[in-house]
């Protein structure tokens, strides 16, 4: 084996030594926050559904109050998704779950593009078309994380080397056909 591969092997195996999953205290706030987040926006969209229709661009005592927490909410989101860099580059350099992680990095993107858009554009035509990427995107995330974190849960279940998680039943590694006819 070469020093190339030798080095890159090594440096898998550290990788899969450390948790690629977050640790308790960070998936329960990174959850809060995400919960808040999203129920917020989903508030909002729910409020503009049902309003009056002659209301039309008025906003209601709860979309101001539901938007207000929606901007509170999203300023940790975002604080805590720079705490996931290190999750990423773990997941990422074991080739975890990469289709819905970048999935998830690429939709916050946008949910943060659009959401700058309409707090910060001004033409009636810019903030419609911001807004309808904006909620239709949202509604989204939801699925796409709930996704992401079930795809990640059978990735590690399926490493036969790896401990469980505290508090997670062990998952025994898979046998093949042949190792049961040895055995019996």
């Amino acid at each position: 084996m070469s020093d190339r591969h030798a080095e890159r092997t090594a440096r898998l195996v550290r990788l899969l030594q450390e948790k690629v999953r977050l640790g308790p205290w960070h998936r329960r706030i990174f959850y809060t926050a995400f919960g808040a987040l999203w129920g917020s926006g989903a508030l909002w969209l729910l409020i503009e559904g049902f309003k009056d229709p002659e209301l039309r661009g008025v906003r209601t005592l709860l979309q101001t109050a539901s938007m207000k927490f929606h901007g509170a909410a999203m300023l940790v989101y975002l604080a805590l998704l720079g705490t996931l860099m290190t999750h990423v580059r773990r997941g990422n350099a074991l080739k975890a779950n990469r289709v819905s992680g970048f999935a998830n990095i690429g939709l916050n993107g946008v949910l943060a593009l659009s959401g700058w858009l309409l707090y910060y554009v001004s033409g009636d035509a810019a903030r419609d078309w911001a807004s309808a990427v904006h909620w239709a995107i949202g509604v989204l995330a939801l699925p796409l994380l709930c996704a992401h974190i079930l795809a990640g849960r059978g990735w590690t279940a399926r490493l036969p080397d790896r401990e469980a998680p505290a508090g997670a039943p062990r998952v025994p590694p898979p046998r093949d056909r042949a190792a049961r006819r040895d055995r019996a």
